[in-house]
């Protein structure tokens, strides 16, 4: 009995989707018995396309792993970020703006009072709610407290 040659993995690409399915490493491990199971025993399959088969299993599934370890680095470093810019709270931040109407710039500036990650973004949020960029910042000053006032009566 012959093997639909169709069915064979003959490419390194490490998924492929057909209409709604993805085919994984289950799938290639599946065809693979399959294919083992109907071969024909007066020819049996070559070692090196035994071989062959194995090796792409083999990148297929190193590929997943490696996508997984990066999908989990990329989060711990948004983390890392999103603390790292925690020191800026309390702070006064100076930004350009551009306005639509006109592409002029302006200068504004705020005390942050919040740093959020919005749509994977990082944002400062001033004290009057406005979202700024971090790239746009141009200035980043400690905020200066007002003196509080005496009275006129010290100790004695």
């Amino acid at each position: 009995m012959n093997i639909d040659p169709t069915l064979l993995w003959g490419s390194s690409t490490p998924q492929r989707q057909t209409g709604s399915q993805i085919l994984g490493k289950d799938d290639f491990l599946k065809l693979l018995i399959t294919q083992l199971q109907m071969q024909d025993p007066l020819q049996p399959m070559q070692d090196k396309e035994f071989i062959s088969q194995m090796a792409t299993f083999t990148s297929l599934e190193q590929t997943n792993n490696m996508t997984n370890l990066l999908t989990q680095f990329v989060q711990s470093q948004t983390q890392n970020l999103l603390s790292s810019q925690a020191e800026v709270i309390g702070k006064t931040i100076t930004w350009t703006d551009q306005t639509d109407d006109t592409n002029d710039e302006q200068t504004l500036s705020g005390i942050v009072q919040a740093v959020t990650l919005k749509d994977g973004k990082l944002l400062y949020v001033t004290q009057d709610g406005q979202e700024v960029d971090p790239q746009a910042v141009i200035r980043i000053e400690v905020t200066q407290q007002p003196v509080p006032a005496t009275s006129g009566t010290e100790g004695a």
